[in-house]
C-alpha cells in the first residue's frame, strides 16, 4: 500500500484522533492527576455507559435514521435488571438486553414496515417506555437486595472493570458484525442511498429493523451494567443520555447523511468525551463546563469535516477538468 493510499484510508480517522491527543494533552497539562492508568481507567469506564449508547446510535445513523428511545431504553433496562436479580448477575443482564433487542427489532421493524419518519416515531417510544419504567419501579427507586451478586462489578483490573471489558467486547463484535456481515452491509447501502440500495435488491425493512435492534440492545445493556454496578435503579434516569451519545458519534465522525462510519469512530468520539468529562471532573469543574467543551469540541469536529469534504471535492472537480482538458488537446 502507497503512502498515498494509506492516508486515504486514515482520513476518516485523522480529525477526531488529532482532536483526542490535543484534549487529552491539555487536560493533562493542566490536572497532573489525569494521567498514567487513573485516567485510562475513567475514560474507559465512559464505554460503559455512554459509549455503548453511542455505538447503537451510530448504527441507526449509518442506516439513515435515529433512535431517540435509547434514554428510557437504559433506564427500563436497568429496572428489569434489578427485578431479576434472582437470576444471577449474568442472567438479569442478559435478560434486560435480550428485551432490549427484541423491543428495538419491533420498532425498527415497524418503522421499515409502515415508512414512518423514525424521529416522530421514536419520540412516542421514549414516552411509552419512559412510562412503563415508572410503572415497574412503582414510581420510586429500587435497590438490588442480593449485593453479593453485583460484588465482580467493583474490581479492578489494571485499567479496566467488567463494565469496560463488556462494553469493548460488544464494539469488537458490532466492528465484526457492520463490517463483515451481509446484515451488516445492507445497513450501510440503505444508509447511503436507499433508493438505489432497494432497486438492486437489498431488502428495505430489515437493515432498519437489525440498526433498531442494536441500538436498543445497547441501550439495554448500558442501563443494565450501570445498575448492577450501582446496585440500584430509578426510573428517571439517564434523560440526557441521548444527547451524550449523539454528540459521542458524532464527535468521532459518524455522518449524519447516513451510509459513513464505523465502530472505530465512534470509539474515538467516546474517548474524546469521556476524557473531557474525567479530566474536568477531577478538577471539581461544574457539569454546566463540561457540556460547554464537549459542544464546542462537537462544533469544531463537524466544521473540520464540513470543510475537508468541502475541499475534498472542490479537489476532484479540478482533477476532472484538468483530465478534461488533457483529453480534448
Amino acid at each position: 500500500m502507497t503512502a498515498a493510499r494509506a492516508l486515504e484510508a486514515l482520513r476518516p480517522y485523522l480529525l477526531p484522533l488529532l482532536v483526542l491527543m490535543l484534549t487529552w494533552a491539555v487536560i493533562a497539562s493542566v490536572t497532573p492527576s489525569f494521567r498514567g492508568a487513573a485516567s485510562a481507567y475513567s475514560v474507559l469506564e465512559g464505554f460503559a455507559l455512554a459509549g455503548l449508547v453511542a455505538l447503537g446510535l451510530a448504527a441507526t445513523i449509518i442506516a439513515g435514521e435515529l433512535d431517540l428511545s435509547v434514554g428510557s431504553m437504559a433506564a427500563l433496562a436497568a429496572i428489569v435488571m434489578v427485578l431479576c436479580e434472582d437470576a444471577g448477575l449474568v442472567g438479569a443482564i442478559a435478560i434486560a438486553t435480550a428485551a432490549g433487542v427484541a423491543f428495538g427489532a419491533l420498532q425498527g421493524w415497524l418503522i421499515g414496515r409502515l415508512g414512518i419518519n423514525s424521529l416522530v416515531f421514536t419520540i412516542g417510544t421514549l414516552i411509552l417506555l419512559r412510562g412503563i419504567t415508572y410503572m415497574a419501579a412503582g414510581h420510586e427507586p429500587i435497590m438490588i437486595e442480593r449485593f453479593e451478586i453485583t460484588d465482580p462489578m467493583l474490581d479492578r483490573y489494571w485499567v479496566f472493570s467488567w463494565s469496560s471489558i463488556t462494553a469493548l467486547a460488544t464494539f469488537g463484535l458490532a466492528a465484526l458484525f457492520l463490517g463483515y456481515t451481509r446484515w451488516g452491509r445492507e445497513i450501510y447501502a440503505i444508509g447511503g442511498a436507499r433508493a438505489e440500495a432497494v432497486s438492486a435488491g437489498v431488502p428495505r425493512v430489515r437493515p432498519i429493523a437489525v440498526a433498531f435492534a442494536i441500538s436498543a440492545g445497547c441501550a439495554a445493556l448500558a442501563g443494565a451494567l450501570a445498575a448492577a454496578r450501582g446496585g440500584s435503579a430509578a426510573p428517571q434516569n439517564y434523560d440526557d443520555l441521548l444527547l451524550t451519545g449523539a454528540a459521542a458519534a458524532l464527535l468521532g465522525g459518524i455522518s449524519l447523511y447516513g451510509g459513513r462510519g464505523n465502530v472505530l469512530n465512534v470509539a474515538l468520539g467516546v474517548a474524546i468525551l469521556s476524557a473531557v468529562g474525567a479530566g474536568l471532573a477531577v478538577r471539581g469543574t461544574a457539569a454546566s463546563l463540561v457540556q460547554l467543551v464537549t459542544g464546542a469540541l462537537l462544533l469544531v469536529v463537524i466544521g473540520g469535516e464540513f470543510l475537508a469534504d468541502r475541499l475534498g471535492r472542490r479537489g476532484r472537480g479540478r482533477n476532472g477538468m484538468s483530465r478534461a482538458s488533457g483529453g480534448l488537446s
